[in-house]
C-alpha cells in the first residue's frame, strides 16, 4: 500500500479511518492542528504525524512537500478536520460562521491543492461530507452550507482532475456513535430516540461504519471506476425523508 495522509486525524473519525488504513497496510501520516492529540494518536497507531491546520495554506504546503520528500508520493487523501458551532441561525455570530467553513470546506480544498503536485499515479481522495449537505441540519447552518460545499467541491475536481486518473468522493455520515455525541444525549442536548426514529436502520453510526466506507473508496482494486461521488453511510435517514 502507498501513503495515505488524513486530515484531523488525532480524533474521531479521522483517527479511526487512520486506524483501519494503516491495519489494511496503508503508510499512514496523521495531519492535525492539536498537536498534543496528536502525538498521542501517532504514537498509539504508530504511524507518522504532521502538526499543522488545514486554514494555513503556506504551513500545509509545506507539510505535504515534507511528507512527499521522506515517505514517496502520496496515494490517498482522507479530509477528515472539521468542526461545528450549533445555534440558532439568526443569531450566529460572523466569527463562528467564518470558523466552519473555514475549517470544513476552504481546509478541504486547501488540502486537495497542497496534496496536487505530491499525488502518485491513480490517487484517491476522499473529503468528509454530512447528511447535513443535502438534508440540512436545524441549528447547524454555517455546518450544512459548508458540507454542501464538500460535495460541490467533490464533484469539480472529481471532473477536472479525471484525465489524470485522480478520483475524488467524499462520504456523507449521519450521527456517528462518538463521546461527543454521547455527552450530548446525555445532557439532554439531543433526543436518541427522536435521532433514531429518522434512521431505518435504527440505530446510531459507527465510526467503523465510516472508515470501511471511506477505505473502499481509497481502493482502486474496488472502487477504481468510482469517482465525483458522495456516498452517504446513513442508515437510510437520507433516503427515507
Amino acid at each position: 500500500m502507498s501513503v495515505l495522509v488524513v486530515t484531523g486525524g488525532a480524533s474521531g473519525l479521522g483517527r479511526a479511518i487512520a486506524a483501519q488504513a494503516a491495519a489494511e497496510g496503508w503508510t499512514v501520516v496523521l495531519v492535525d492542528r492539536d498537536a498534543d492529540a496528536l502525538a498521542v494518536a501517532a504514537e498509539e497507531l504508530g504511524v507518522a504525524s504532521t502538526a499543522v491546520d488545514v486554514t494555513d495554506r503556506e504551513a500545509l504546503g509545506a507539510a505535504f512537500a515534507s511528507i512527499a520528500e521522506r515517505l514517496g508520493r502520496i496515494g490517498g487523501l482522507v479530509n477528515s478536520a472539521g468542526l461545528t458551532r450549533p445555534g440558532p441561525s439568526e443569531g450566529l455570530a460572523v466569527d463562528d460562521w467564518k470558523l466552519v467553513i473555514d475549517v470544513d470546506l476552504s481546509g478541504t480544498f486547501y488540502s486537495c491543492q497542497a496534496a496536487f503536485d505530491h499525488l502518485a499515479e491513480s490517487a484517491s481522495i476522499v473529503n468528509i461530507a454530512s447528511i447535513g449537505s443535502t438534508r440540512g441540519l436545524p441549528e447547524r447552518v454555517a455546518y450544512s452550507a459548508a458540507k454542501a460545499g464538500v460535495v460541490g467541491l467533490t464533484r469539480a475536481l472529481a471532473a477536472e482532475w479525471a484525465p489524470l486518473g485522480i478520483r475524488v468522493n467524499a462520504v456523507g455520515p449521519s450521527w456517528v456513535d462518538t463521546p461527543l455525541v454521547r455527552d450530548l444525549i446525555a445532557s439532554g442536548t439531543i433526543d436518541e430516540q427522536q435521532m433514531l426514529d429518522k434512521v431505518p436502520l435504527g440505530r446510531l453510526c459507527t465510526p467503523e461504519d465510516v472508515a470501511s466506507s471511506v477505505l473502499f473508496l481509497l481502493g482502486s482494486d474496488k472502487a477504481g471506476y468510482v469517482t465525483g461521488q458522495t456516498l452517504y453511510v446513513d442508515g437510510g435517514y437520507v433516503w427515507a425523508g
